[in-house]
């Protein structure tokens, strides 16, 4: 039993990739479900960057390089509800100028560089 966290019938997704947050969106719902999935409206948001703070803290806390973190904005504060290890994005990519597959390419790349050259 989890409990109720009265949110507005929103919340946030912001999308972690390494150290820093790429992208995120607003998440509208009918009622207290917000996922795009069933039905709630994905729209642009400019995450406060305590915020931000918070989702990377969060990913890097269960040990994700990229992952959704779902922020509700409680009475008391923002709050993590989830960190998803293996997000979906194409809600979050209707919200966003970000190229999001070309960030996630960007950063395997890379780190499969310097993890060739630290074993070279």
């Amino acid at each position: 039993i989890q409990e109720f966290i009265p949110h507005g019938a929103s919340d946030i997704r912001a999308f972690v990739l390494g150290d820093r947050v790429i992208a995120s969106m607003r998440r509208v719902g009918g009622g207290w479900k917000t996922n795009v999935a069933r039905g709630a409206t994905p729209t642009p948001c400019d995450l406060p960057e305590d915020y931000e703070g918070l989702a990377v803290r969060a990913a890097r806390l269960v040990g994700c390089e990229m992952a959704g973190v779902d922020i509700l904005e409680g009475p008391d504060g923002p709050l993590v509800v989830e960190i998803n290890s293996q997000p979906g994005w194409r809600g979050l990519q209707s919200t966003t100028k970000v190229d999001i597959a070309r960030e996630i390419a960007g950063f395997i790349v890379g780190k499969a560089s310097r993890l060739s050259r630290k074993e070279g």
